[in-house]
């Protein structure tokens, strides 16, 4: 998509300099006194395993009691002390991940609104959220394990040396040689790997914009379209992941070939010198364990470094968000006196498309209000949006006091100039909280606020007043009240210029009396703009401004304008024609004295009756834990399960294989024994050298079965969120958080793999060694490991259950600020809602320290259970229970068991974690099958079913009988309505703010359930979220919401559907044409739309399904007089039947009917030419 940034003309590019450790992701981030102490305990195993090779050796030749009790203290000590390590290093990862995450939070509020605005909501955080984990994991993990695996080869290195002196020269070359045949593909890896994790983010944002939207895709049958897209968006995953793993792939044979062919080297030479008498059996056992240790630690590394290198592209992701340009610092302060307002000469465009303010010059004198006035989409909004800064003007051309804007401090000029827009985006929080936008204010201050609006009594009827939770996971409201909500917010702050842009077009005209109210106050003494459609509004202006294309074609003082010919006089003339029964306001003298009290007017409704809530469909918690994971492993068997298979071949071969500690074995025993040694050294070098083979085939297929599982749970959940039938309300960022998280679901279906494969090897061991006893080594250290894993695993659920909840409010609430960014940023308090998300995100941080103090502990188990198994397998040659060969091949054995034992303990530990996720997901999946795709789904090829064709039942009579509209709490929004309304009818619902329109028409949408009766052509409707859908019916919500794509895309949602008529239709036609046509982009990154714009794009998208009825929610809100005219009109000549709700004269005078609510209930019915008398003061 093309990507839209504004061109504030004039502007430099900034100075290259070193950023601050904030905006920076380096190791830096890791210094903490605790690092030492982990290191220090790395250290200390690291001897202890390099003693332990010397002591194994020793007792090979001459067992004895005194080196098994070294060796045990050796090896389990050093293991305790591993386990400590990583339990302080994963403390300290834990908390610089936090951090991490804080900083990246810090830049992305801090860029310019214009480069937020361009970014989706998904794709922000999928960089905040699950970049940050993703690096953190990697830390925590691979580089843990790449630093013992550092740390150990060293002494492992002398050991060999003092051993045989070759090993000085042998061990570091072959080191420095694996480094030196995948440092070529090392820089590739990096550069895939960013442009993979580009795919996971466009995945990630194009997910949480389809759960976001899901009413607005299940009443226009979208849904296809977004599986449509999604399926598209995840073949591209998979094909950006296959480039990235067919280069790792590479690299890991490239490396481990060439260790292994050291070890292969190894063990033919030592064997040859041995047989010359030049070592001793204990020198070469302990050259060859030496040696084993060293290239498995060495092919650890190898193996992680892919991993690794694929880590700096999240990390270079991470750094390219900090890196982002942040909006300026400093400035002068706002002038303290009244201050006047000027566009001198003013040029502002947009990157895309052909619009431009051009050649605006106004004064606006201290204390003055101007209306800018205009058909829509004529720049009033984007004029408007250059005072705070929305988007940066050009130097010199916007002047408040006489001074540059751009010349002021930035959040002194946002906290000294207040905006409300005709959009107000609620945050997930109080009803208190959103007012204050979460600063520091007292109580009373806000109770002040509701009372000076006549708001108290609608406040006290929402659940728990002002601390009535809201957003995301909380109550709903109404347009109408969000905008209460906004004006509230603005009579906290002390502003010094008021900016009020359509800020009471969803009000009716009542309430609008008493907001203004208060707004006039405010505006008194104070530099004001309006932007705005209604007279009532309009008339409030000392000063008028008409615009045209981007270009002031008139201003000058309201009442001189309205009575001369001009612009002006043919706005209010089309207005007075569209609303024949409004009156032609023109007088510009003031409404009192500055301290005149408010006129309350009639109480605004908001008393809420509530009843039981309906009964929720439960979609039930999905398939139990093991069906899940049996099903997760059988899907692509071609990745999954054979690569498993390659995976248990890798575990018996390689360096540390029972199979290669078999051959090796019996090799040393022939040797010593004066037998033949040839075919077992045969044996053995083959079992060596194939491993690599399998390890590198098995990697080339084993990841892309891990992404497809992440991908198929993404698109579960995205199809039942968007499907007809209703699910619990849930928010999108919770939704998406929990969605992201399903790495906990392939890594325990990976730990089942691997137990299953640690199961097979104690069986191979103990046939291999014809002795049930060395089959039982191995099998107690699964037992035990999985035993003492079992004694945690109580605490353990908990904390990853904990865990995973607290990333899911994070995301809520992360979703909620980024949505909220414009409302926050213009109103300067971005660092007081950065205090709150700090505050989130540090339970989410106490919650992943406790999980992973859990896991490290648990985790420790087995290893110490594989050192006790190393120590018994000597213990045994001491004892008399096997011989030299068996206990070599049980040292390899053993000594690669470590993963099989942490394996064993986790499957036992990490159950109830992932079993919760699994419910909670599957329930946001509708109930599915995580692992199941639609019919016709392919995530590989990016295959989808078109959109279905469409069945309708023509409609001749649609009628209410008692019906009453409840919300899921069970707050009733309309109760007993009794309606008619036949084909090609238009009736529109009229009502003060809170009355139930909206209610009302999302019940006939199937949005909010009902009682009563619901009858299409006389038959009742038992199952509206299916039947109220196109064919039958569309709707368009007060806030449509637009896809990220093109018009056409928005339009026709996948389908063979019309499009140039509907959008003629919607009054849209110019509007594309402007842009680029249907195929030009819209959305994020691309072109911009006014409120206007996204209203008559929603209703061409609804026009287009070309439903038997229409369901219009104020869709006229935002549109000028001659635009809404037009728009009725062009309706009405369509015979289109719709129910709407509106509060326009001009929308009321096209109606055949009239349905007056008031309080939830029917006060009225019939034309508005009957209604007007009693009900035109709630017209505007």
């Amino acid at each position: 998509m093309t990507t839209l940034d504004l061109v504030p003309q004039g502007t430099t590019a900034p100075p290259t300099t070193t950023p601050p450790p904030r905006r920076q992701v380096t190791w830096t981030r890791l210094r903490h006194p605790l690092v030492t102490i982990s290191w220090l305990a790395l250290a200390g195993y690291a001897a202890g395993q390099a003693a332990g090779s010397v002591l194994a050796g020793r007792l090979a030749e001459d067992p004895s009691a005194v080196l098994v009790s070294w060796l045990a203290l050796c090896l389990v000590g050093g293991a305790v002390l591993d386990t400590v390590g990583r339990l302080v290093w994963a403390y300290v990862v834990d908390r610089a991940e936090g951090r991490l995450r804080e900083d990246l939070l810090d830049a992305a509020l801090d860029q310019p609104l214009s480069a937020l605005s361009d970014q989706a909501v998904g794709e922000v955080l999928d960089r905040v959220d699950d970049d940050t984990h993703d690096v953190g994991t990697l830390v925590r993990e691979q580089v843990w394990t790449a630093l013992r695996a550092v740390f150990t080869a060293i002494p492992m290195w002398v050991v060999a040396a003092l051993t045989w002196w070759p090993a000085w020269v042998l061990f570091p070359v072959f080191a420095v040689g694996a480094y030196v045949v995948m440092r070529p593909l090392m820089a590739e890896v990096a550069s895939r790997k960013v442009v993979e994790e580009m795919a996971w983010t466009d995945h990630a944002a194009a997910l949480e914009e389809g759960i976001a939207g899901r009413d607005d895709l299940r009443t226009s049958l979208g849904s296809p379209f977004a599986v449509q897209r999604l399926a598209r968006l995840s073949a591209d995953v998979h094909a950006r992941f296959h480039e990235v793993i067919r280069v790792e792939r590479s690299m890991t044979l490239r490396a481990m070939l060439l260790l292994h062919g050291l070890l292969a080297a190894i063990a033919v030479v030592g064997i040859a010198v041995a047989s010359r008498g030049g070592l001793s059996v204990a020198q070469l056992v302990t050259l060859f364990l030496v040696t084993t240790s060293f290239v498995s630690i060495v092919g650890r590394v190898a193996e992680q470094l892919p991993d690794l290198q694929a880590g700096l592209g999240a990390v270079i992701r991470l750094r390219q968000m900090l890196a982002v340009e942040p909006e300026p610092r400093g400035g002068l302060p706002v002038p303290t006196e009244q201050v006047d307002l000027d566009f001198a000469d003013l040029h502002f465009s947009y990157r895309e498309g052909t619009f431009a303010l051009a050649g605006v010059d106004l004064h606006v004198p201290a204390g003055q209000t101007i209306a800018l006035v205009g058909r829509t989409g004529s720049g009033k909004s984007t004029l408007a949006s250059l005072v705070s800064r929305a988007v940066d003007p050009e130097p010199g051309t916007v002047l408040l006091g006489g001074v540059d804007v751009l010349d002021i401090d930035l959040q002194e000029l946002r906290r000294a100039v207040g905006v409300v827009t005709q959009r107000t985006e609620i945050l997930a929080g109080t009803l208190a909280q959103n007012v204050a936008l979460f600063a520091d204010v007292e109580r009373e201050r806000v109770e002040q606020v509701v009372a000076e609006l006549g708001l108290t009594e609608w406040v006290d009827g929402l659940d728990d007043g002002l601390d009535t939770v809201l957003g995301p996971g909380g109550a709903t409201l109404s347009a109408g009240e969000e905008q209460l909500v906004a004006f509230a917010r603005l009579l906290l702050r002390e502003v010094r210029v008021v900016v009020l842009d359509e800020a009471t077009a969803r009000m009716d005209p009542v309430t609008e009396q008493r907001v203004v109210a208060a707004a006039d106050r405010l505006l008194r003494r104070r530099t004001g703009i309006l932007v705005a459609h209604r007279l009532s509004t309009i008339s409030r202006a000392d000063l008028v401004a008409v615009l045209d294309h981007g270009r002031l074609v008139q201003h000058g003082p309201r009442v001189a304008l309205a009575t001369q010919e001009g612009p002006f006089r043919e706005l209010l003339r089309a207005a007075s024609t569209a609303s024949p029964g409004a009156p032609e306001p023109v007088s510009g003298e003031p409404v009192g004295p500055a301290d005149a009290p408010v006129v309350v007017a009639p109480t605004l409704e908001g008393s809420r009756r509530r009843v039981d809530p309906p009964p929720s469909r439960d979609p039930g918690d999905g398939p139990s834990l093991t069906k899940g994971i049996w099903h997760a492993l059988r899907i692509r068997p071609g990745w999954g399960l054979l690569a498993a298979g390659l995976f248990l071949g890798f575990s018996l071969t390689g360096s540390l294989g029972a199979l290669t500690g078999f051959t090796w074995g019996h090799t040393v025993q022939a040797l010593r024994d004066g037998e033949q040694v040839t075919p077992w050294l045969v044996a053995c070098v083959v079992a060596i050298l194939v491993g690599p083979v399998l390890f590198a085939v098995a990697i080339g297929r084993y990841p892309r079965w891990w992404v497809e599982v992440l991908l198929r749970v993404r698109m579960s959940v995205l199809v039942g969120q968007t499907a007809d039938r209703r699910l619990d309300r849930v928010p999108a960022g919770e939704i998406v958080a929990r969605a992201m998280d399903a790495d906990r679901y392939a890594r325990y279906a990976d730990r089942w793999v691997d137990l299953v494969n640690g199961m097979a090897i104690v069986v191979i061991t103990a046939v291999s060694a014809r002795s049930p006893l060395a089959g039982l080594v191995l099998l107690v250290v699964l037992v035990a490991a999985a035993g003492a894993s079992a004694l945690g695993r109580p605490i353990a659920g908990r904390s990853a259950a904990y865990a995973s909840t607290t990333r899911a409010q994070f995301g809520r609430v992360l979703v909620s600020t980024l949505e909220s960014a414009r409302t926050v940023k213009l109103a300067g308090q971005v660092p007081d809602l950065r205090r709150h998300l700090r505050s989130v995100d540090g339970g989410r941080v106490d919650a992943a320290i406790r999980e992973h103090r859990v896991r490290a502990v648990l985790d420790g188990v087995p290893m110490l259970m594989v050192q006790a198994g190393l120590v018994v397998t000597w213990a045994g040659v001491l004892w008399g229970w096997w011989g030299l060969a068996t206990a070599l091949l049980l040292v390899g054995a053993v000594g690669g068991f470590d993963w099989f034992g942490r394996v064993a303990g986790a499957v036992v530990t990490e159950a109830p974690g992932t079993r919760a996720w699994q419910q909670v997901t599957s329930r946001l999946a509708g109930g599915a099958d995580l692992m199941d795709t639609a019919p016709g789904v392919d995530l590989v090829t990016g295959a989808a079913p078109a959109p279905p064709e469409v069945d309708r039942v023509p409609l001749r009579r649609l009628s209410l009988v008692g019906m009453t509209a409840v919300h899921e709490d069970g707050t009733v929004g309309v109760e007993d309505v009794d309606l008619s309304v036949g084909a090609g009818e238009l009736v529109l619902l009229l009502g003060q703010v809170g009355s139930g329109k909206s209610s009302l028409l999302r019940a006939l949408a199937g949005l909010v359930d009902h009682r009563g009766g619901l009858h299409w052509n006389g038959h009742e409707v038992d199952d509206p979220e299916v039947f109220l859908r196109p064919g039958q019916v569309a709707y368009v919500a007060q806030v449509p919401r637009v896809v990220s794509g093109t018009f056409a895309d928005n339009v026709q949602l996948g389908y063979e559907r019309l499009f140039e008529a509907p959008v003629q239709a919607a009054r849209l036609g110019p509007d594309v044409a402007t842009a680029g046509g249907p195929h030009a982009a819209v959305g994020h990154r691309g072109v911009r739309l006014s409120g206007g714009q996204v209203q008559r794009l929603a209703l061409a998208r609804a026009l287009a399904a070309d439903t038997e009825l229409l369901l219009a929610d104020d869709v006229s809100s935002a549109l000028d007089a001659t635009t809404e005219v037009e728009l009725w009109r062009s309706l009405r000549e369509r015979s289109v039947t719709v129910v709407g709700a509106t509060s326009k004269r001009a929308a009321l005078a096209q109606a055949d009917r009239v349905v007056v609510l008031a309080d939830g209930r029917v006060e009225a019915s019939g034309p508005w030419a009957q209604l007007e008398a009693d009900f035109g003061h709630l017209a505007g």
